[in-house]
């Protein structure tokens, strides 16, 4: 069959893509790394405080600090001094408000007479995030139930292929740019065949996005050479560079840029790939040239808003950089000539092309495969087998739909709403209803 044909050829670019990123993966695999060399650190321990005491002192204007004293009474929960109390003094103006009952993170220090001495190294975040976390998988799992289950497994492979091979990848040496695209396309491969299924529309949605990450690579190559962009201009990137000799700050640029730009991709062509087989399920008559123009319809609108998306998320990871720069006599034509501004630019209107040219894309990917599938195929979104056909068949389903009176006691919602979709294609909105344009 066609359909089957064309859903073969899209497979096997697909498979192509599969043995480049695994030959990518074995090549590029990072090795064990010597830990040894690094000073070693202070032990941290658990601990709750039972007491928080603040001593008013004179202020200093010149260091702009209150110069108040905090005294606090900790309980250790763990280490070799477990179930003592300690008292710490420290400068309130270092630290935010403590409180009774808070859980901290005490740092021992070894004193000159060989006791161990403490202080508050951090705030213990765990339960919370914990919590935060097991919140978020009961909502999935509420909500998108079986798919949601299969979406948390693929969140689960993404972070590993992350925290696995991404960043120890990296840490080896290997080239920034190489380490994420390999496992940007690891990562979508799987998780997108996991969480919707090997079928035509994901196979499409796989092909779509591919494309669109291709042309935000090639794009964010040439404007990154083009702006020259060094990737110096944030205080990580120093550390980073200080931390591991000879890191290519430049490749991370385009790295940390091909990541988050996958992030989007993939839902956009999902969505689209999406819309166009439930477009060509309710009418299997539709051309090629019907079904492209109305799933843009909705892909126009998923464009504004995503793109806008990602323009809010780049400007909320660094609005505190933002209001820096407010308050600052600096021209605005010569922050946005910075580095530090340049590189968020470039990153925003690149991932919005990448955006806005996986639209068409997949929308005529899945086009294509949707016309040509057969006349009696179950409908994808669905899995059941109703007679939506073109030629005869779909007039004769036209036909019984609008001669034969309804039994909406022994059709299904799946067959009833098909029909009211139907009627809506054939007829457009009821009158006074908005038509949505």
């Amino acid at each position: 069959m066609l359909e089957d044909r064309t859903h073969r050829w899209l497979l096997g670019i697909v498979g192509l893509l599969l043995v480049a990123t695994l030959a990518g993966l074995v090549l590029l695999w990072p090795g064990a790394r010597d830990t040894e060399d690094g000073l070693p650190l202070d032990d941290r321990y658990t601990a709750v405080l039972h007491e928080v005491q603040t001593i008013a002192a004179d202020a200093d204007p010149v260091l702009g600090i209150s110069g108040d004293e905090v005294v606090l009474e900790a309980e250790l929960l763990e280490g070799p001094d477990a179930g003592t109390r300690v008292t710490i003094r420290a400068a309130a103006d270092g630290y935010p408000e403590f409180r009774v009952g808070d859980r901290v993170e005490l740092q021992a220090a070894n004193v000159g007479d060989g006791t161990q001495d403490y202080f508050v190294a951090d705030f213990q975040r765990l339960p919370a995030l914990g919590l935060l976390v097991g919140l978020f998988v009961l909502a999935v799992l509420a909500i998108g139930r079986w798919h949601g289950l299969r979406s948390l497994l693929g969140l689960g492979l993404s972070l590993l292929i992350v925290v696995r091979f991404v960043v120890p990848a990296i840490l080896a040496g290997s080239s920034p740019f190489l380490v994420a695209l390999v496992g940007s396309i690891a990562v979508m491969i799987v998780t997108l065949y996991l969480a919707h299924g090997v079928n035509p529309m994901t196979t499409a949605a796989i092909v779509g996005t591919s494309a669109a990450l291709v042309l935000t690579v090639v794009l964010g190559v040439l404007f990154i050479e083009h702006g020259r962009i060094t990737g110096f201009a944030s205080e990580e990137a120093g550390l980073v560079r200080f931390a591991v000799e000879g890191i290519d700050l430049r490749g991370l640029v385009l790295a940390g840029l091909i990541i988050a730009a996958l992030g989007v991709l993939d839902d956009v062509t999902v969505s689209q790939a999406s819309t166009v087989f439930a477009l060509h399920d309710t009418d299997r008559t539709l051309p090629w040239g019907t079904l492209f123009a109305r799933a843009m319809k909705v892909g126009r609108d998923h464009i504004a808003s995503v793109v806008n998306t990602l323009f809010l998320a780049y400007a909320g990871a660094s609005l505190t950089l933002l209001v820096l720069f407010s308050v600052g006599p600096v021209p605005v034509l010569e922050l946005v000539n910075s580095e530090i501004l340049a590189v968020e630019i470039v990153k925003t209107v690149v991932g919005s092309l990448g955006l806005i040219a996986a639209v068409p894309i997949t929308t005529a990917l899945a086009a294509t495969v949707a016309v040509r599938r057969d006349a009696h195929a179950a409908p994808l979104s669905t899995g059941h087998g109703h007679d939506h056909g073109s030629g005869a068949a779909g007039r004769g389903m036209r036909e019984r739909s609008e001669h034969v009176p309804p039994r909406d006691e022994a059709r299904s919602e799946d067959e009833r709403a098909h029909d009211a979709w139907m009627r809506y294609l054939r007829e457009g909105p009821a009158a006074g209803e908005p038509d949505g344009r």
